[in-house]
C-alpha cells in the first residue's frame, strides 16, 4: 500500500512542478592550458541520482544537457594525468561553462557514496575511508573482491587456499561477519549462513563490471543496518553511458588458471539511456594440491532510462554460478605440549589441510535491483528502490579420503532470499544541510535441507527447516556544511523492528512448536562524524562515533542439529540483537601541494552485547523452555581498539606510492581458548602494506605491492581450543604490463602477473596457500 501512495504522490509533485533545464559545458586542459582530447568526464549530484558521462573531443570540449538545476560534482580523468572533482552550482535555464583543469600529479580526489549515502568528494569525508578505484585494479591486474581488498589499512585479508578459496575479511580486529558487504549500497547477505553474512560467497564475487570498492572503516548502522558494526565494503556497479566502449581479455597460467572476461557499455540519445555490463569465467584446474578445481562464472551490468527529464528508471544485476573442491580441515597432531600456546609447524603440531576427492560445494547467488528516481525540484528528490536477493549453497561429501568420511553421500543444502523495499529523500535546507530520510522493509527467508544417500530407504536421513522474519525499518540524516564548507557534521539514526514467523521443521520433532514467539527486541543505533579543514595548513581533522548492531539470524533464533531422526535445538527465538559502541579520530595532512597525502586514526571498538555459542552447560536443560545443554546466548563480548597510518604519494608524473601500517590490540571479555588467553583468534596485532607503480618508459608500467602481518592465534580441529601460533602471512605481487595504442580510442595490453613473488610458504588458519607462480594476459580495448 505505501508504495502505491508513494508513487501517486510523485505523480502529482511532477504536474504541480517544473524545472526548467540547464547544461554543462567547458574543456578539460593540462597545466600549460593545452586541450586534453578523450579525457573521461563524469557528473553527479549531491543526491547520487544523476549520473552522466562523456569523452572530451578532439577541442578538449565536453557537453551534457537536459540538466534539471541543483548541486553537481564534476570528475574528470585523463591517462598520464592525476583526477579532479568540483562541485558546481546550476541555476534553472542556465548554461554553465566551465573548464577542468588537470595537474600532473596530485593525490586523486574522487567522489564516493558510501560515507554518507550521498554523493561526497573525498576531501569532504568525515570518516575513515578508501577507495580501490578501477584504475588501481587495472595497474594491479585484480579480478576478485578479496584481492582487491589485501591492501586496504584495518583489514584483515585471508584466502584459505588458491583463487576461488573460501576467504574472509576482518575490520579492525573484529569478527569476520562484523564487516557488511554492499552492492551499490544495498546489504548482500547469505540468510542461511550461521551469521546471516556475506563470507561464504566472499572468495566467489569477481569484479566483473565494478567501478570502484568503496570501504568504511567503523560504525555504519544507522546508514545501512545490521552487520555494519566494524565497517562496510560497497561494491559500486558501473553506469554506462558515454560513447561506445568496453574490452575483452584472457589470462592463464600457473595453479591450471584461465580466465576471459568481455565488457560493454555506452549510451543513446544524449544519454537518457544508459547501459553496461560485463561477463567473466574462471576455471582454476589444479591449484594448491592439483586437486583443487574451481569455476565461476559471473555476469555484472545496469541500465538506466530517463522516462522524463525529472524522472529515471534504473535496473542492476549481479550474479555469479560456482564450483569448488574442499579439503579437510587442518586437524592438531599428538604429543603435543601439555600447558601454553602450541606454535604452528606443519606435519610436527598439526597437519596441514589434506585432499579430500569427493568433497565439494556449489553455490550461486542473484542480486537485483531496481530505482526509481524522481526530482521533485532543484533541492529535493525521492528514490524507491526494490533488491532481490537469493543465495543457495550446496555442499556435498562422500566415502573418499582420509580421516573420517560419511558411509554414504551426503548433501547439506542453505537457500537463503533476502527482499528489501526502500523509499527515501534527500532535500538540501539553505544550502547548508542535506537531509536524508526514509523507510525500508525486509523480508528474509531460510531454508535448510540435510540428506543423504543411504540405498536403504527406510534408513535414509532426511531433516528440513524452513523459516522467515521481517523487519521494519526508519532513518535520517542531516549533512551539515558550515564556515565555508571547512566544518562537515553529520549525524544519523535508525530504529528497526523485527517480526517472527513459526518455523515448520521436517525430519524430526521441533522443540520450537508449543513456544510462545514473543517480539524480539528492537534495535536503535545513531552515528555523529565531524571534520574541520585547515585550508592554510592542508589539515583535515576529523572523529567519528556511533553505535551498531547486528540483528539475530534465523539460524541463532532457530538452528539446530539432526542426528538419528531427531532435532537437539541450538537457537533462541527470544535471543537479542548485538550491541556495539565505536569511535575513532583521525587526521589527514596534505603535503608538497597536495602532492602527498599522510593519515593517521585512532579507533576503538566495544562490543557490549553479543551472540555467542555455548558449551558450558551454563544453558539449563531442564529451565531453559527448548531443552537445550547448549546453543546461542546473549552474553559480553570484547574490545578492539588500535592505530591506522598511510601515506599516499603521486611524487612524478609516472611514479604512485602508497603504505601503510595498522596496530590492532583485540581481546575477548571471556577466553575460549585453554589457558585462559583473552586474545581475539586470528587477529595480527601488526600488519604493513605497499604499492608503487612507476612507468619505466612511454607505455611499459611496473607495479609491484606488499602485504604483511605478523603471528595470530587459531584453535585448529581436534586440539581441543588449545592456541595455536602460526606465522602471519607476507605475500607480495608484480605486474609488469606494456600497452600499444591501436587508433585513437582502441589499445592493445599485454601483462604479466607474479603471485608471492618471494616464493613464501605461509599457511592461513593451517590451510595451505600457493607459493609463487604467475600467469600471462592480453586484453583488447576501445
Amino acid at each position: 500500500m505505501f508504495f502505491p501512495l508513494f508513487f501517486l504522490f510523485l505523480a502529482a509533485a511532477s504536474a504541480q512542478t517544473a524545472i526548467p533545464l540547464t547544461q554543462i559545458h567547458g574543456r578539460v586542459l593540462d597545466p600549460a592550458s593545452a586541450v586534453i582530447t578523450n579525457a573521461r568526464v563524469e557528473l553527479q549530484s549531491r543526491e547520487g541520482q544523476t549520473l552522466r558521462r562523456a569523452l572530451s573531443d578532439s577541442q578538449g570540449e565536453y557537453l551534457f544537457t537536459g540538466l534539471p538545476a541543483g548541486t553537481y560534482l564534476l570528475s574528470a580523468e585523463a591517462a598520464q594525468f592525476a583526477p579532479s572533482t568540483a562541485e558546481l552550482e546550476l541555476k534553472a535555464g542556465q548554461s554553465l561553462q566551465y573548464d577542468v583543469a588537470l595537474p600532473l600529479a596530485r593525490v586523486s580526489a574522487r567522489y564516493v557514496v558510501t560515507a554518507s549515502s550521498t554523493t561526497q568528494s573525498t576531501d569532504e569525508v568525515a570518516k575513515a575511508f578508501d577507495v580501490i578505484d578501477h584504475e588501481q585494479v587495472d595497474r594491479r591486474q585484480e579480478y576478485s573482491l578479496p584481492e582487491a581488498l589485501r591492501l586496504t589499512p584495518g583489514l584483515r585479508i585471508a584466502q584459505l587456499g588458491g583463487p576461488g578459496s573460501l576467504a574472509r575479511v576482518q575490520t579492525r580486529g573484529l569478527r569476520t561477519f562484523d564487516t557488511s558487504v554492499l552492492i551499490d549500497g544495498f546489504r548482500f547477505r547469505d540468510t542461511s549462513a550461521p551469521q546471516g553474512d556475506a563470507m561464504g560467497f566472499f572468495g566467489d564475487m569477481m569484479l566483473v563490471d565494478t567501478n570502484r570498492v568503496e570501504v568504511l572503516r567503523g560504525s555504519g548502522s544507522s546508514l545501512y543496518g545490521t552487520h555494519a558494526i566494524g565497517g562496510v565494503i560497497n561494491m559500486v556497479t558501473d553506469q554506462g553511458g558515454g560513447p561506445l566502449h568496453g574490452e575483452v581479455a584472457a589470462e592463464g597460467g600457473g595453479l591450471g588458471l584461465f580466465r576471459g572476461s568481455a565488457k560493454l557499455g555506452g549510451g543513446f540519445w544524449h544519454d537518457k539511456l544508459r547501459y553496461t555490463g560485463g561477463i567473466t569465467h574462471l576455471n582454476v584446474t589444479r591449484g594448491v594440491d592439483g586437486d583443487d578445481r574451481y569455476r565461476n562464472s559471473s555476469v555484472q551490468g545496469s541500465a538506466y532510462l530517463q522516462l522524463a527529464p525529472r524522472t529515471s528508471l534504473g535496473v542492476r544485476l549481479f550474479a555469479s554460478d560456482n564450483f569448488g573442491g574442499l579439503n579437510l580441515a587442518p586437524a592438531a597432531l599428538a604429543n603435543l605440549p601439555e600447558s601454553g600456546d602450541v606454535v604452528a609447524i606443519p606435519e610436527v603440531t598439526f597437519a596441514p589441510s589434506l585432499n579430500d576427492p569427493d568433497s565439494r560445494r556449489a553455490g550461486r547467488f542473484l542480486s537485483s535491483l531496481v530505482t526509481l528516481t524522481h526530482q521533485i525540484s532543484s533541492h529535493a528528490s525521492f528514490r524507491a528502490n526494490y533488491q532481490g536477493l537469493g543465495t543457495s549453497r550446496d555442499n556435498r561429501n562422500g566415502p573418499l579420503g582420509p580421516r573420517f568420511q560419511p558411509q554414504y553421500p551426503t548433501s547439506d543444502r542453505f537457500d537463503g532470499r533476502v527482499d528489501t523495499a526502500q523509499a527515501r529523500t534527500d532535500f538540501t535546507v539553505a544550502r547548508r544541510h542535506l537531509i536524508s530520510a526514509g523507510y525500508e522493509f525486509e523480508r528474509e527467508d531460510y531454508d535448510n535441507l540435510s540428506q543423504n544417500e543411504n540405498p536403504v530407504a527406510a534408513q535414509r536421513s532426511l531433516a528440513r527447516v524452513v523459516v522467515n522474519q521481517s523487519s521494519h525499518a526508519l532513518f535520517a540524516q542531516d549533512q551539515v556544511r558550515l564556515l565555508g564548507d571547512r566544518l562537515q557534521l553529520s549525524l544519523s539514526g535508525r530504529w528497526q523492528r523485527f517480526l517472527l514467523s513459526r518455523p515448520e521443521f521436517t525430519g524430526g520433532p521441533p522443540r520450537y512448536a508449543g513456544v510462545a514467539l514473543l517480539t524480539p527486541p528492537n534495535a536503535l543505533t545513531g552515528d555523529a562524524a565531524v571534520s574541520y579543514f585547515v585550508p592554510t595548513s592542508g589539515t583535515k581533522l576529523r572523529a567519528h562515533v556511533g553505535n551498531s548492531y547486528r540483528a539475530p539470524t534465523l539460524y541463532e533464533r532457530f538452528g539446530y542439529s539432526f542426528f538419528q531422526g531427531s532435532f537437539s535445538p541450538f537457537g533462541d527465538p527470544r535471543i537479542a540483537p548485538e550491541r556495539s559502541l565505536a569511535m575513532d579520530a583521525g587526521i589527514d595532512q596534505y603535503l608538497a601541494n597536495s602532492r602527498v597525502r599522510v593519515s593517521a586514526t585512532y579507533f576503538y571498538t566495544r562490543l557490549q552485547e553479543v551472540i555467542g555459542f555455548d558449551f558450558s552447560g551454563v544453558i539449563n536443560t531442564q529451565t531453559d523452555p527448548f531443552g537445550r545443554s547448549s546453543g546461542y546466548r546473549n552474553t559480553g563480548g570484547g574490545l578492539a581498539r588500535g592505530l591506522e597510518l598511510s601515506a599516499e604519494a603521486s611524487v612524478a608524473r609516472g611514479t604512485r606510492l602508497q603504505a601503510a601500517y595498522t596496530f590492532t590490540n583485540a581481546d575477548e571479555r571471556n577466553s575460549t581458548l585453554i589457558g585462559g588467553s583473552v586474545s581475539s583468534i586470528r587477529i595480527s596485532r601488526h600488519m604493513f602494506t605497499a604499492l608503487a607503480t612507476q612507468r619505466l618508459w612511454r607505455n611499459l608500467e611496473a607495479t609491484f605491492d606488499l602485504f604483511a602481518a605478523s603471528d595470530y592465534v587459531y584453535p585448529l580441529f581436534s586440539g581441543g581450543s588449545r592456541p595455536f601460533v602460526f606465522d602471519g602471512p607476507v605475500k607480495a605481487d608484480a605486474v609488469i604490463r606494456y600497452t600499444k595504442p591501436l587508433g585513437e580510442r582502441t589499445r592493445l595490453e599485454f601483462y604479466t602477473r607474479i603471485e608471492n613473488v618471494f616464493n613464501r610458504i605461509y599457511f592461513e588458519d593451517g590451510f595451505r596457500t600457493p607459493k609463487a607462480w604467475a600467469v600471462g594476459g592480453l586484453k583488447f580495448g576501445f
